[in-house]
């Protein structure tokens, strides 16, 4: 009866090994695009929207961009597609400028010695910035721009999980371009009014 005793229990442990073996790792999370679709859309006098892209990830650190479940370029991109309209006839072309879609991380200070070893430091800070210039201009050769800027920060603790710092950036990213947003319209019916229908 004893000598049975070690078989039940390898066969135990082996059946246990089995089981966790079976349990999936839980899914990687899926993001949306960041959209603007519920916004009403900006018409324009104007006969063509082009998009220039002049910020060219650098593809290593600091630089995060690659990194970023949606990027700001892109969102860029979709803030063209959804809030602005051609209304004429006119022979006017608005040119969008990505100027910078970066995103850059930051290490921080960590506590050292006894102290460190019983504290949860900020480890590192995320910087989130896009600028894009607007402009519009008419076959006279006349012409008139705006830009609109947003950045956002944010910093993450010790021991962050991919998961957990992938979700950071796509939160920053849609914030920053919630603020872009509010500012580039601002600024469009401010400052190029004229041109709206």
């Amino acid at each position: 009866m004893t000598a049975m005793r070690p078989i039940a229990t390898i066969f135990v442990i082996l059946m246990t090994v089995a089981l966790f073996g079976c349990v999936k790792a839980p899914p990687n999370p899926t993001y949306p695009e960041i959209t603007f679709q519920h916004l009403n859309p900006l018409y324009l006098n104007v006969g063509e929207i082009r998009i220039v892209n002049e910020y060219t990830p650098p593809l290593k650190p600091p630089h995060v961009e690659h990194e970023l479940p949606v990027s700001i370029d892109q969102s860029v991109r979709n803030w063209v597609r959804d809030r602005l309209r051609t209304n004429g006839n006119s022979g006017a072309v608005v040119t969008i400028t990505i100027k910078d879609a970066s995103a850059v991380e930051k290490e921080l200070p960590k506590e050292s010695g006894i102290k460190g070893l019983v504290t949860k430091d900020q480890s590192e800070l995320y910087e989130f910035h896009v600028l894009v210039e607007l402009k519009i201009t008419e076959i006279s050769g006349a012409s008139g721009f705006v830009t609109a800027e947003a950045t956002r920060a944010k910093s993450v603790p010790e021991g962050i999980t991919l998961n957990q710092r992938e979700k950071t950036y796509f939160l920053q990213v849609e914030a920053l371009m919630q603020a872009f947003d509010q500012e580039m319209e601002k600024n469009i019916r401010t400052f190029l009014g004229a041109y709206l229908r």
